[in-house]
């Protein structure tokens, strides 16, 4: 039997909105802060924490000046962040108008002048943008849900980088679709652009979860017009372009499960485990074969109504 022990607490107590992982450190970061002299709200802090036996201790912030970097006169929210392996990361940036001038909290999203092109940037652990991925056949690279940007990049086990964009932004003329950036390369790959929303019925999605090799896992919006939470799912196969809606699970108007950041699934040993709860049942977790897309109800929780995320330990 394991057995289990308290090493200590911590809390990420900065304000963030995207995090992910580089060079054996946790980075967060958060957009539309204000300088010292409440002259300029374009700036985006960064937050380096150490991953310890203890739980993680920071080490550093650090706050860059964002209007700048395109050079359209926008200020930047970053989204995602993907480790290169060579010291530098990569992150989509979410331009737009300076939401809160003179206020450092709240959405760090303002109005979008640009919502039909979509930018990564390159950058080193010194935050300097040592490039920048630019291309106009998707929107932006991140979901939103409040003020929290959903990760929209990922890196395939062969080092291909996914570029996803929801459309979520209204004014955007653009489809749900990824475009991607082949291992090394310098800009986005011209041949690639998968539209992903005509497959899915004129559906976008929400949120987008890695599986295996070119697989991914998306929770698709409820309603055209992206009104509601309640989420189908479906599979795509990045490299083949293949779309396949989950089979065997509940009707997405019959899932309560997932509408905050809940219904997180896992992949281990080939399959994947995805929790779901349906409107008056207990939480349970179906076993997905990433294949075919189809779904078989596992073991239930008596009395939870929702499980929030799934792990394994090693």
């Amino acid at each position: 039997e394991a057995q289990f022990s308290k090493l200590g607490e911590f809390r990420v107590d900065t304000r963030f909105s995207n995090y992910g992982f580089f060079n054996g450190q946790l980075l967060t970061s958060v957009g539309g802060q204000v300088s010292a002299d409440g002259k300029r709200n374009d700036g985006a802090t960064f937050v380096f924490w150490n991953i310890t036996d203890n739980g993680v201790k920071l080490d550093h912030t650090k706050t860059i000046w964002t209007e700048d970097i395109t050079g359209n006169g926008q200020q930047v929210t970053f989204s995602s962040i993907i480790d290169n392996g060579d010291g530098t990361f990569l992150t989509a940036m979410v331009q737009s108008a300076f939401h809160q001038t003179g206020i450092g909290d709240g959405s760090s999203v303002g109005e979008v002048k640009y919502p039909d092109s979509v930018w990564v940037a390159k950058m080193d652990k010194d935050l300097n943008v040592l490039k920048v991925y630019r291309d106009n056949r998707i929107s932006y690279a991140a979901g939103q849900y409040r003020s929290q940007v959903l990760h929209e990049v990922f890196k395939t086990n062969d080092g291909t980088i996914y570029v996803f964009s929801n459309a979520f932004n209204t004014a955007t003329t653009r489809r749900a679709g990824a475009l991607r950036i082949n291992k090394g390369a310098e800009e986005f790959d011209k041949d690639y652009y998968f539209d992903i929303q005509t497959p899915a019925d004129g559906y976008k999605f929400r949120r987008v979860w890695y599986i295996t090799d070119s697989k991914f896992l998306l929770e698709i919006y409820n309603e055209k017009n992206i009104n509601t939470m309640t989420a189908g799912h479906a599979i795509v196969d990045m490299a083949s372009k293949k779309f396949t809606w989950l089979s065997g699970i509940p009707a997405k108007n019959l899932i309560t499960s997932g509408a905050e950041t809940g219904g997180v699934p896992m992949y281990a040993d080939g399959v994947i485990y995805l929790p779901i709860t349906q409107f008056g049942q207990d939480a349970a977790i179906y076993q997905v074969n990433p294949e075919t897309g189809v779904a078989t109800k596992g073991i239930s929780i008596k009395g939870v109504t929702e499980i929030r995320t799934l792990g394994k330990l090693n």
